[in-house]
């Protein structure tokens, strides 16, 4: 019989995965990565199939997963054993067959600060980049992708003493990516021929320019630079000629403009641009339909300041202004191809109950310009707008900053139509895992968005696109 003060030791075996079933498609792969807990913790993963390959890391935590590619018509199914002392369980790995017809999903993780597509979503562009350990410098390789045919190609080699490439803006229709220079405030345009050149701009001005958007013909370019009075000035190149976009007679405030506007995007077929006020941290959002004339701003019907009164903690009180209306911040594909949508958030600002300060509430918010009304989506909280179709079918992103995960939602109807991968899973067939899409090609052939991905330093956010079938 055991006393009190006896003990017994026992060993328990187990083996616990955050995933038993996973699935691959039939090539270009990336490997999968499975978190193991498991005593004891010498576990092992058995494979039973010679097309996949199953690696435990050095501190037995993770089991990363590899498919071969599939060159067969048929899928394929394996199973992998993961055994720790006398526990086991087993992953069911299925992979599709190959199959011309079917739409393409690739990741793009190697692509530094992800990559662009064009309007017409037939590329897709960006960069990478090769350390150089003799000098700790970087060799950058600009990229663009022919979704139609699948050739990836590298436009040349930059070492970074001749420019230090820092982030994709833009792919235009022409097949040139434009890559800003971080270092020397330049902008480069790089072709898939080899040839690139830099972004010019306007006298008067003192800083180079960059391009943001351009249209589908490639006619029109948008971007901004930084004038001689020390302000962003929006910018419409046409045809490769820059001139300046006018201003409203107010900032978001109604106060003097000190900060400036950017142009951002602009739609596909060049009939509306769209940009962001800069006045601290007011990023109102204005849009051209006439690049003569002064801009209006997007989400006009629900625009609104006012004078209030504040008490602060001393008992002292002091006028501040608050406003209501569309922001954005740096985004680039918020406008729909025709330029019947634009995209953004609806920022309602508001004084406290007690009157000590001031409170915001944020919500998607889609802008049509032909009616000239605004539609605000408060279904999934705190989330902004990323993109809208003509037809207004909005895609939203979970969040504000570092957003990973989004929604679909039909604007005609105020209908939720899922979750990105629950969307693109319906329509296009791809099980897709989470992220959020940034823009979706005017045939709908084409889409790219971004998810999010563990590293060693964090998480970092990179680009993924569905392309159609080859030719």
């Amino acid at each position: 019989m055991l006393s009190c003060s006896d003990t017994v030791k026992e060993d328990y075996h187990y083996v616990r995965l955050d995933q038993a079933v996973c699935s691959f498609y039939s090539n270009d792969n990336q490997p999968l990565e499975i978190q193991v807990k498991a005593s004891p913790s010498s576990w092992k993963a058995v494979t039973d199939a010679s097309w996949l390959e199953a690696v435990r890391n050095e501190d037995g935590t993770i089991l990363t997963i590899t498919a071969a590619d599939n060159e067969s018509e048929s899928e394929r199914t394996a199973t992998i054993s993961v055994t720790a002392g006398d526990a086991s369980q087993q992953i069911t790995v299925t992979q599709l067959g190959f199959n011309e017809s079917m739409p393409r999903y690739r990741k793009l993780p190697n692509y530094v600060m992800g990559a662009a597509m064009s309007p017409n979503g037939r590329f897709v562009g960006g960069f990478t980049e090769t350390l150089v350990v003799e000098d700790d410098s970087y060799i950058f390789h600009p990229t663009i992708i022919d979704l139609y045919t699948g050739e990836e190609t590298v436009c040349m080699d930059v070492p970074q003493s001749m420019m230090a490439l820092y982030q994709t803006m833009v792919v235009s229709d022409a097949g040139y990516v434009f890559i800003t220079d971080g270092q020397h405030g330049v902008q480069y345009a790089f072709g898939r021929d080899g040839d690139y050149f830099e972004v010019e701009g306007l006298p008067g001005f003192r800083s180079k320019p960059e391009v943001q958007g351009t249209s589908s013909e490639g006619n029109y370019w948008v971007g901004f630079a930084t004038h001689e009075d020390g302000m962003y000035h929006p910018l419409v190149w046409i045809d490769g000629q820059p001139r300046e976009l006018q201003f409203p007679d107010k900032a978001y405030r109604g106060q003097e403009f000190s900060i400036g506007i950017m142009a951002r995007g602009v739609s596909a077929d060049g009939s509306v641009i769209y940009g962001t006020t800069w006045e601290s941290k007011d990023v109102g959002m204005v849009y051209w339909t006439d690049i003569n004339a002064k801009p209006e701003y997007v989400g006009k019907d629900i625009h609104t300041y006012e004078d209030v009164t504040i008490t602060d903690a001393n008992g002292e009180t002091y006028v501040t202004t608050i406003a209501s209306g569309m922001i954005a911040f740096a985004e680039l594909t918020n406008i729909s191809p025709s330029g019947t949508w634009i995209a953004g958030k609806y920022r309602k600002e508001y004084v406290n109950a007690d009157q000590t300060g001031v409170l915001a509430d944020t919500y998607p918010a889609f802008y049509n310009t032909e009616t000239e009304k605004t539609t605000i989506v408060d279904d999934y909280g705190v989330a902004t707008g990323v993109h809208v179709t003509d037809d207004g079918i909005a895609f939203i992103g979970l969040g504000t900053l570092g957003v990973t995960d989004g929604v679909v939602h039909d604007l005609n109807t105020d209908t939720p139509l899922g979750s990105t991968s629950e969307w693109i899973l319906e329509n296009y067939g791809i099980l897709t895992p989470a992220g959020y899409i940034q823009y979706l090609a005017p045939d709908k052939r084409s889409m790219i968005g971004s998810y999010a991905m563990s590293t060693g330093m964090g998480v970092s956010f990179c680009s993924w696109y569905i392309a159609p079938p080859l030719d």
